[in-house]
């Protein structure tokens, strides 16, 4: 059991500084978790942020992993990064936390799982909606049974993104945000990872998936914006999948996931439980605005998942949301993209000789 745990926090973009606000706070109410570095290559950020949390600046990632008081890093940097910076932290012996997608071909992801491994340490990714309180109450309800047995789960994220305020919004987002070989893929990779991930996390092991993906409104991004599929469960239920962010008036943004059973219905609006309806409970309605940003994280849910994946790891258990775990959204993905190119129903897991 770890009595101390140093984290490093890799990247200081709008999630990074999420990463490091939070393990800071932690660090304040837990007395054995400590913000020890942040990293930025942009050396003001880097000093800024230090400064502000009580951290040591680095600028390289090179400097970080080779720092003894740091056991643990997260990955919040350009999604191309994902995988070769957690293989090389891997490679120091750090545990690492990597947001979503953990790594832009499902190559990378499965090499991150292996180093792992390889390595004795510790890989989670970051889904912190799992953390989020009624989306846990709405996977206990269906795992008790509360519905019956589910048989259909239909989900539709309706967002925007903006071409000069996202896509372009400056040098580093042009970078790489809209191309396939640095985001990996567009509304699906970015954006509905969560919500395909949630539709693995309520309904199981998919087997079968067919989809289709575009660019509709989009035109300085070779990315989609746009996709829909169909999965079939291994467990004989079905799925349904609609991703957009391409919605317009743009104040009118939601996703919605539906979970049906042979004893009840439940309906999740954003992160929270907007209806539930079963023959023995009755119905339950609960009212839930409309969305203008989809941007913004205005819950603290990376601070839930770091408590979860940290706790983890001092009691010497795997991580909640491991590599393993983390690559199923993934796979179900590039599935989705691989049934689009070919026009043929895509079966899982993918061959391994597929680099997607």
């Amino acid at each position: 059991m770890l009595s101390k745990i140093g984290v490093g926090v890799v990247g200081l973009g709008a999630i990074g500084i999420v990463h490091a606000r939070a393990i800071k706070e932690l660090e304040q109410e837990t007395g054995w978790v400590r913000l020890t570095a942040v990293v930025d290559q942009v050396r003001a950020r880097a000093d800024d942020v230090a400064r502000q949390l009580g951290a040591k600046a680095y600028y390289t990632i090179d400097e970080l992993v080779k720092d003894p008081e740091v056991d643990v890093v997260t990955i919040a940097t350009p999604s191309y990064l994902h995988a070769p910076q957690a293989i090389y932290a891997m490679e120091y012996h750090k545990h690492v936390i990597v947001e979503k997608p953990m790594a832009t071909t499902l190559a990378g992801a499965r090499e991150m799982v292996m180093k792992a491994e390889r390595n004795g340490v510790k890989l989670g990714v970051v889904f912190q909606e799992r953390y989020a309180p009624d989306i846990v109450k709405a996977r206990s309800i269906v795992s008790s049974g509360g519905l019956g047995k589910v048989f259909l789960i239909e989900a539709r994220m309706m967002w925007w993104r903006d071409e000069k305020t996202y896509y372009n919004r400056d040098e580093l987002a042009r970078s790489w945000r809209g191309m396939w070989d640095t985001e990996g893929g567009g509304a699906l990779t970015n954006q509905g990872i969560h919500t395909v991930d949630l539709m693995y996390w309520f309904g199981g092991e998919v087997s079968d998936v067919a989809g289709f993906y575009t660019n509709a409104s989009h035109p300085s991004i070779t990315v989609e914006d746009n996709a829909v599929a169909v999965f079939r469960y291994r467990n004989g239920a079905l799925g349904s999948l609609t991703v957009s962010v391409s919605t317009q008036p743009s104040n009118v943004q939601f996703r919605v996931i539906r979970i049906y059973g042979t004893e009840g219905q439940l309906e999740i609006t954003d992160r929270s439980i907007t209806l539930l309806a079963t023959n023995q409970g009755g119905v339950q309605r609960a009212g839930q605005e409309l969305k203008r940003d989809t941007v913004t994280q205005t819950e603290n849910l990376h601070k839930l998942l770091f408590s979860s994946f940290l706790n983890a790891l001092r009691e010497g258990r795997e991580f909640p949301v491991n590599g393993y775990e983390g690559m199923k959204s993934l796979e179900i993905i590039k599935a989705i993209y691989l049934s689009s190119n070919t026009n043929q129903v895509i079966k899982l897991p993918l061959n391994q000789v597929y680099v997607i």
